[in-house]
């Protein structure tokens, strides 16, 4: 448990000390996610979509932020699966006793701090300077949890690819074609997508709809089916690598 909270820790201060050390590109970043929002809008505008509908540009920002950091987090398994192997660390993770599912998911964790932070106030930042309107509610932050963990539950699917096939970027590709479509779109092609219902629930709250108790429950279910299938792929694919002694490979 100790070691557990020293890497939580040490996670959570990395993530402050890149902040501190590469505040412009931090900086850059957000105003690169506000300007492609803008630029979003544009297009919307373009495509005949009602963008003056005050409801209608909530759903589209929300959709956007949970769709960048959605991709946040599903992207940071498989990067840093893709960085430990490149270093040569991987097998000294596994030698360390806590195992690579329980690390992966401790540092996407410990490190999300910060990010979410940077993205509560961008979203602030981009409704005043949009004229969006939303209502806060206390029960955003359990759907929001729920996502998150969906979100990991696909990261680890990703990153379990990444353990043992390593060079397979194009998977990235794959889920931004996913991911955007699903929830900025709304396409209903997709609804089958496991983010999709977090993100329909988490909209309806900020509108300031009320989520029927059905919803709430599939969307629990949804999340533990998602993040066990994550886990059990994760954990697999760290077997069948050691046992083909893959992990020291890049």
């Amino acid at each position: 448990m100790q070691r557990l909270t020293n890497l939580i820790w040490a996670e959570m201060m990395r993530a402050w000390l890149e902040l501190v050390r590469y505040p412009l590109q931090i900086a850059f970043g957000l105003l690169l996610v506000g300007l492609i929002f803008y630029l979003l809008l544009g297009f919307a505008n373009l495509a005949g979509v009602a963008t003056s509908n005050q409801a209608q540009l909530t759903r589209l920002l929300v959709g956007y932020l949970l769709a960048m950091i959605a991709l946040g987090v599903i992207s940071n398994p498989a990067q840093q699966v893709s960085k430990e192997a490149k270093s040569g660390t991987l097998e000294n993770m596994v030698l360390s006793g806590q195992g690579l599912t329980m690390f992966f998911v401790v540092q996407t964790l410990a490190r999300f701090w910060l990010t979410l932070i940077q993205f509560g106030l961008l979203f602030v930042v981009i409704a005043n300077l949009a004229k969006v309107s939303y209502t806060l509610s206390w029960q955003v932050i359990p759907a929001f949890i729920l996502f998150l963990i969906t979100a990991l539950g696909l990261g680890l699917a990703v990153g379990a690819l990444m353990l043992l096939f390593k060079d397979v970027n194009n998977i990235f590709v794959l889920v931004q074609l996913m991911v955007f479509p699903a929830l900025i779109a709304e396409l209903p092609q997709l609804e089958w997508f496991p983010l999709v219902l977090g993100a329909s629930v988490i909209r309806e709250i900020l509108l300031g709809g009320t989520v029927e108790p059905f919803q709430w429950t599939l969307l629990a279910l949804g999340t533990v089916a998602t993040y066990s299938l994550g886990v059990f792929l994760f954990q697999t694919a760290d077997v069948a690598a050691r046992r083909r002694g893959l992990l020291g490979h890049e």
